[in-house]
């Protein structure tokens, strides 16, 4: 939580001056995760599920599992986004300082712009 030398307090104290512990919770940080055990799911699942039986219809699903993978880790990528975004307001409106909060803001829309972009090129291509 050390920053440049200055270290933020880590708790707000009410009216009887007793102190209250700060903790940041978004419902972005369990959605994310929930998206890519979700990608997992599907990915594993169109895996399995084209290898029963024989013909088009198999690689039809493989497409799919494919397509629906991509959308869950760019909707995890997303959140990501959300996730630090709203914990770079936490700290700021709490006086508290954070290392790599901000690249790892960067890095995740940059991600979810590469995503979305290798997403929609396949839809659009008619992969």
């Amino acid at each position: 939580m050390e920053s440049g030398g200055q270290q933020g307090s880590l708790n707000a104290s009410d009216t009887t001056g007793t102190s209250i512990p700060l903790t940041f919770s978004h419902p972005s940080g369990l959605y994310r995760k929930i998206a890519v055990l979700a990608a997992l799911v599907v990915s594993i699942g169109s895996f399995f599920g084209s290898m029963v039986g024989e013909g088009e219809a198999n690689y039809d699903l493989l497409g799919l599992g494919a397509f629906g993978c991509c959308f869950f880790i760019n909707t995890a990528f997303i959140l990501e986004a959300v996730y630090n975004y709203k914990r770079l307001q936490f700290n700021e409106l709490h006086g508290l300082q954070e290392k790599n909060l901000k690249s790892n803001f960067v890095a995740a829309v940059v991600l979810a712009i590469f995503g979305l972009a290798i997403l929609f090129g396949n839809l659009l291509d008619g992969y």
